[in-house]
């Protein structure tokens, strides 16, 4: 969910941006990056992020203040873990602001909620599911990729209309009427590409998908 109207006080906008800031300094270098540059997954990485990039500029503008489209937190945290996960929707927003889909003074209230609340909220999911659920294969697709991401999808979309209502950019009955139904619209097709990509990856290419791992998802154990 992209921020299209100027709405945040400047003093706000800054502290915003500079907190950002701070705190991908701090989880960047929390990356062993030697690391991921030998196991090869930091090509995926990239292009990940400019893939998910293009996907962000298909994008709904509703009249002003936002432009809703597919989120990709899911598939970015079981692809990368958390803080890669972070950094690559960091980066993501980054880059559609440039494009000018967004407002780069907005840019710090929009990495807050698709990087870190968004993250956070799909790995907290993830944690939740591998305690209290069976350690499975369909476990792990259906409940934890297709549930979860459309589930974190709705939770994201209603805190940036939280935002929006709480700086008066629209009534709750137009909130109501005009924007909730898409949420709920594109939370089933954020589901069905995360399940899909998902699935792909983890019986082509599981050395991709951070998360998984076939000891532990397909042992008969």
């Amino acid at each position: 969910m992209d921020f299209v109207t100027l709405f945040l006080p400047n003093v706000v906008s800054l502290g915003l941006i500079l907190f950002t800031v701070l705190v991908s300094i701090y989880i960047a270098f929390r990356i062993k990056w030697l690391k991921k540059l030998n196991d090869g997954n930091f090509n995926v990485w990239m292009i990940s992020i400019l893939s998910l990039s293009l996907v962000w500029m298909m994008r709904a503008s509703l009249d002003s203040g936002l432009n809703i489209h597919l989120s990709g937190a899911m598939l970015f945290t079981l692809m990368f873990g958390w803080r890669l996960g972070v950094l690559g929707m960091t980066l993501t927003c980054i880059l559609v602001s440039l494009w000018g889909n967004s407002l780069l003074a907005n840019i710090g209230l929009a990495i807050i909620i698709n990087a870190y609340i968004s993250i956070s909220f799909c790995y907290l999911y993830f944690l939740i599911v591998e305690t209290f659920f069976p350690r499975n294969l369909y476990i792990y697709l259906f409940v934890t990729s297709f549930f979860g991401s459309a589930l974190i999808y709705i939770l994201s979309g209603c805190i940036s209309i939280l935002v929006l209502l709480l700086f008066d950019i629209y009534s709750y009955t137009q909130i109501l009427n005009e924007y909730l139904p898409y949420y709920f619209l594109l939370s089933f097709a954020e589901a069905f590409i995360t399940c899909g990509l998902i699935t792909l990856f983890v019986v082509y290419r599981s050395e991709w998908v951070y998360s998984f791992r076939d000891e532990k998802y397909l042992s008969n154990n």
